[in-house]
């Protein structure tokens, strides 16, 4: 029983803590993104609501990047006030290892994890679907005949390319669409142009639409006037979630284009990345934990003159740092997926490890 109290005594603090810093991290990013974002808000007229709006569908990708980070300045805070006021030394005294203290806060790195990972699956694509969504709605130009196409979408489905020169209300509308159909080898067969595209009843419907296909020996082509078919392998929350700069796409969605000819407009290897970032993740927090553990050994009587905590909190966003380096590689497909995501996390640990033995042998 003793042991079991200690167990939820210090991982309720270190939650506590933990979401005292994350709630400090993202308010910081969020006004950062508010500053870029306000007066375009403001000229379209959606007021306060929709400033609260943006910031709220916002919060769920904030907060995932920043709780590595968010959860290693919690354990800073919580075990530095330990190790002053000699809580720690009472610890050892009771025969309590460096070792067992890291198995000690153990629950609070899954339930953090892995809260996290399912958040970072299927929490923000949901948002950043609906934040793109509810952007592209409230926009009084989008779609309008004369625009500059600023924001052209390309998409794969298979072997079909599809350009799409304008989106409006929400992925429902639109305009200045091509299709491009290839063959077995890459070879383009034809096209299928409309000027404008709806969709109403679960179908798209072209206006202005035109077929040009290819003889079979490539030598001429033949322009026809298109029928009232115009088939796209994408339903309007699809293409939103295609137009978004990012890979927020749950699991099934990833297997799907990895494995099934999904609609994709990014690079294969970032789908890969996206599905190993959320599996790496629990990881990651417990090595920022780790790399947290050296402040258990500054004198109760250095107090903060001890320059232990910076030297903690430096190596931690040199992790962050490497990490996303790291991550770039493996979205540009210059590393494979499960090697980027995993070196970062082994040279923290290792970085952590050496330094506590080394601490000890003190």
């Amino acid at each position: 029983m003793p042991r079991f109290v200690l167990i939820k005594a210090l991982n309720r603090a270190l939650l506590g803590r933990f979401v005292l810093c994350g709630v400090v991290l993202v308010s910081l990013l969020e006004i950062l993104a508010l500053m870029e974002k306000t007066t375009p808000i403001l000229n379209r007229h959606l007021g306060i609501r929709g400033i609260l709006t943006f910031a709220f569908l916002h919060l769920p990708a904030l907060s995932i990047d920043i709780l590595p980070l968010a959860f290693m300045v919690g354990a800073l805070f919580l075990l530095t006030q330990m190790t002053l006021s000699s809580e720690i030394s009472a610890l050892r005294a009771a025969g309590l290892s460096t070792p067992a203290l890291y198995r000690l806060l153990l629950p609070a790195v899954l339930v953090v994890g892995l809260c996290g990972t399912c958040a970072q699956y299927w929490l923000v694509p949901a948002c950043e679907n609906a934040l793109t969504t509810w952007w592209n709605r409230t926009d009084p130009l989008a779609g309008q005949d004369g625009q500059p196409e600023d924001d052209i979408l390309w998409f794969r489905a298979g072997p079909t390319l599809v350009r799409i020169g304008q989106i409006a209300q929400g992925g429902y509308f639109l305009r200045d669409v091509t299709i491009y159909h290839r063959d077995a080898t890459g070879l383009l067969t034809g096209t299928e142009h409309t000027n404008t595209l709806t969709y109403t009843q679960g179908r798209w419907h072209p206006d202005g639409a035109q077929d040009l296909s290819l003889s079979e020996d490539k030598s001429f082509v033949n322009v026809t006037r298109g029928d009232s078919t115009f088939i796209i392998p994408a339903t309007p929350s699809t293409i939103m979630t295609l137009s978004q700069n990012g890979a927020f796409v749950t699991p099934g969605q990833i297997s799907a284009i990895l494995h099934r000819g999904a609609p994709a407009s990014l690079p294969r290897a970032t789908y890969r990345m996206a599905l190993f970032g959320g599996m790496i993740l629990p990881l990651e927090i417990a090595v920022m934990l780790l790399l947290t553990l050296p402040v258990i050994y500054i004198p109760p009587r250095a107090g903060l003159r001890n320059p232990l905590p910076v030297y903690v909190l430096g190596a931690g966003m040199g992790f962050v740092i490497l990490q996303g380096m790291i991550s770039a590689l493996g979205n540009a497909g210059t590393l494979p997926a499960p090697l980027a995501v995993s070196v970062g996390p082994l040279l923290g640990a290792l970085l952590g490890l050496t330094w506590i033995l080394r601490m000890e042998e003190r």
